[in-house]
């Protein structure tokens, strides 16, 4: 930026270069005709009366540029009708030298000329008066430093005119030239005012060039002709009217070429030289009038100037202490305002994403329904991020967000707004688009975040479940927000992994799901829930091997509500947790009063649990395992904790739970073994010593289907690693028959038992049921 405004400054236009070229010529032509007149003196105004058409012309082009800008357009206007004056009064001047050559040199015009001065003075400084002044007070001072110079001019100008009147010169002569003089000094003192402040919103540079030009008239239209004398026909005016007439061209050029640039804040000044200026040269008018006075004048005088001298030094002291005062509060300020800046970014932003926080969030997406435009809103949940905290720590795991967050802003666009809510989960905000475009540019999204994350030395991969929510006319954020989290849970319950677009099926599916909710919450809390067990048996005689754990939920009024229904449920309220709790010390309570009544012959061997991938993941669950078997006084090897495998795929915190439970010499079943994720992989990793065979493989298992080779190669598998198979599923005795032939010695299923009440498992136990065949029970 600092090489264009150097560019700006240097380059010279065809204007400027006929501005420099009449200046130079009006210096030579005022130069020849001082020593020895060769030509006529009204030659001497041409340059002038050129150059100021020129700068006209100019003027008028700055202010068609400045069309945005009224303040500006006017000021640029007023002084093009300025120069436009000035030419005027050349003209008249250049007419004066050739009539009355002897009237030039003391500055003398015809009425036509003087008014046409007088008129280009009043124009500027009108101009100059309807700038806007910028700070509170700015006007108050400009009018005193305005009557401080004016007072100070006319000083001079009494003076010099009283030394005319001695020497014999008519005074009359001299008041017009002084009168302009005292007006062209006020707006020498109005440009310099409102280029050293920053008044009028103008560039420095330009109202520098203002203020030379005003100070450059000035000596030549007043003060230059007081103190050289010039030949008849000539004036001083010849040569500062190109002179000043060429600065403000020059500040017309630097105005466009600054046009496209930022503006650069003014310079603080601590105050105004005009007044220490005026009371100087009033000081040493003072010195030289008392030179020519009595000693005791004389001595009175300087020690005034003195004492003047000694006050203003004093003050300006006292201003440089109160600027540097001024200058710490102003660092003050700007370190205050950059921490509320800093502030009202911690408040909108996310602190670790730097992303956009739900407030921001809600708040964007508001302005953007207000807007009436489309508007579309993405919830992404990522899915099994706990996992990654469990298993690598939390700094892992922020840095993981942290790299999302990365890719969200490289992969959407500049105009979408990506939100961190809250721990895993994140908002879009996806303006102008519609549902279909939205979800086009999801899948790019997701395609993005299928890219392996290496982060802290750990490849990882982002798998999310993404619900998404179209505006519709009278929509609120809140409500759209509500949606979105609707289908988000609805993809997560469906796989996870996937996305899901609200509409009106799913509101009604979690509002049922909502209702179910509250009332298994509150069944929980009035002990409605129950639970049944179902009898594993030995093939082929059905012999009783153990027992499987099933809640039950008898519904006052729905009736008989299956677990498929509540178990997802209890998993996304978190109410498994402590459900999960309570199952597993009523189902060990339950074998350990049968082993009291019984006999560790006659009750059951094993009792399997389900614990699911919330449980495993819950801390200290370990050792609420290991409490509840000492509470109850059941041996650790008689419970089967009983999981899936879509519970452990992923290792972790769930893998490393299960391990500290084998510890305890808890036994590990893997249920609807086949369904789930790399199941053979999970033999390696998983400390399994039953898999239970799902129901699907065992259903249509006659002859030579497919699900009998897979059910075939699955119990080759666990005996060659010596682990116990379970079919589940059994309903007729084809399926056992075959599965024995298959080589399946454990079995469960209705053809066996249904699942039992504690009363019913308790009167088969009673009946001797454990020795029956399940021949003598058919």
């Amino acid at each position: 930026m600092t090489e264009e405004r150097t560019a700006a400054r240097l380059s010279l236009t065809p204007m400027l270069a006929t501005g420099v070229f009449m200046l130079v010529t009006a210096i030579v032509l005022y130069a020849v005709n001082a020593t020895h007149q060769v030509f006529s003196p009204a030659w001497g105004w041409l340059p002038g009366l050129v150059i100021c058409c020129v700068t006209a012309v100019s003027c008028w082009q700055t202010a068609r540029l400045a069309r945005r800008d009224r303040p500006a357009q006017r000021l640029w206007r007023s002084i093009a009708l300025c120069a436009v004056f000035v030419a005027a009064g050349n003209v008249g001047d250049a007419r004066l030298s050739v009539v009355a050559p002897e009237r030039v040199p003391l500055q003398q015009h015809d009425l036509v000329s003087s008014i046409c001065y007088a008129a280009a003075i009043v124009v500027i400084v009108w101009a100059l008066l309807r700038l806007p002044l910028g700070r509170q007070g700015a006007s108050v001072r400009f009018v005193l430093d305005a009557l401080t110079i004016t007072v100070t001019v006319t000083v001079f100008a009494w003076y010099f005119t009283d030394r005319a009147g001695n020497a014999g010169d008519a005074q009359g002569t001299t008041v017009p030239m002084l009168l302009l003089a005292v007006l062209g000094l006020i707006v020498a003192l109005a440009m310099v005012k409102v280029a050293t402040t920053g008044m009028g919103g103008l560039e420095p540079g330009t109202l520098r060039w203002f203020a030379a030009a005003a100070a450059v008239g000035t000596i030549g239209g007043g003060l230059f002709p007081l103190v050289f004398e010039a030949g008849p026909g000539l004036s001083g005016s010849q040569i500062f009217v190109p002179a000043t007439m060429l600065c403000v061209t020059l500040a017309a050029d630097r105005h466009r070429r600054a046009a496209g640039m930022p503006a650069r804040a003014p310079k603080r000044r601590l105050f105004s030289l005009v007044p220490y200026a005026a009371v100087a040269a009033t000081d040493a008018l003072l010195l030289r009038v008392s030179s020519d006075s009595s000693r005791t004048v004389a001595v009175v005088a300087a020690a005034a100037t003195g004492l003047t001298a000694l006050v203003v030094a004093r003050q300006i002291g006292a201003l440089r202490d109160n600027g540097r005062l001024l200058q710490r509060v102003d660092q003050q300020l700007n370190q205050l305002n950059d921490y509320q800046d800093e502030l009202k970014h911690r408040a909108t932003h996310d602190g670790l994403t730097g992303l956009a926080n739900r407030v921001l969030f809600e708040q964007s997406a508001d302005e953007m329904l207000a807007a009436g435009e489309p508007l579309c809103l993405a919830m992404v949940d990522l899915d099994d991020f706990k996992t990654i905290n469990d298993r690598l720590g939390h700094a892992v795991g922020d840095a993981f967000l942290e790299t999302i967050a990365q890719r969200l802003r490289a992969t959407l666009r500049a105009s979408d707004l990506p939100a961190r809510l809250g721990g895993d989960e994140f908002g879009i905000l996806l303006p102008g688009l519609t549902g279909d475009e939205a979800l086009a540019l999801l899948a790019r999204l997701d395609e993005a975040m299928a890219v392996p994350f290496k982060v802290s030395g750990h490849q990882l991969l982002a798998r999310a479940s993404t619900g998404l929510a179209e505006a519709w006319p009278g929509a609120t954020a809140a409500e759209l927000l509500r949606r979105a989290d609707i289908a988000m849970y609805y993809a997560k319950d469906n796989g996870k992994a996937q996305f899901a677009v609200y509409d009106e099926a799913l509101e009604r599916t979690h509002e049922a799901d909502q209702k179910l909710g509250a009332e298994l919450s509150h069944a929980f809390a009035a002990r409605q829930l129950t639970l049944a067990y179902q009898p594993i048996v030995r093939l082929p005689d059905g012999k009783w091997t153990g027992l499987e754990t099933l809640i039950r939920w008898p519904h006052p009024e729905r009736g008989f509500v299956g677990p498929d229904l509540f178990i997802p449920i209890a998993e996304r309220t978190g109410l498994i947790v402590p459900l999960g709790t309570w199952i597993l010390h009523t189902a060990l309570g339950q074998l350990a009063a049968w082993d009291a009544e019984f006999g560790p012959g006659v009750a059951p061997r094993e009792l399997g649990v389900n614990v699911s991938a919330r449980q495993l993941r819950e801390p200290g669950f370990a050792d609420e395992v290991r409490e509840a078997l000492s509470f109850s006084g059941v041996s650790p090897d008689r419970l089967v904790v009983e999981v899936t495998e879509t519970a452990v795929f992923d290792g972790g915190v769930a893998l490393d739970t299960l391990l500290e439970i084998v510890k305890l010499g808890v036994k590990v079943a893997l249920d609807d073994f086949g369904t789930g994720h790399s199941s053979l992989g999970l033999l390696r990793t998983v400390p399994a010593n039953t898999l239970k065979v799902d129901k699907s493989f065992v259903a249509g298992i006659g002859g030579a289907s497919e699900e009998a080779v897979i059910a075939t190669a699955m119990i080759q598998i666990t005996d060659g690693l010596h682990l116990k198979a379970v079919a589940e599923g059994v309903e007729t005795a084809a399926q056992a028959d075959t599965l024995y032939q298959l080589g399946y010695r454990f079995a469960q299923g209705y053809h066996f038992s249904r699942p039992l009440p504690p009363a019913e498992v308790r009167s088969r136990l009673r009946d001797g049921e454990l020795a029956r065949s399940t021949s003598a029970r058919n």
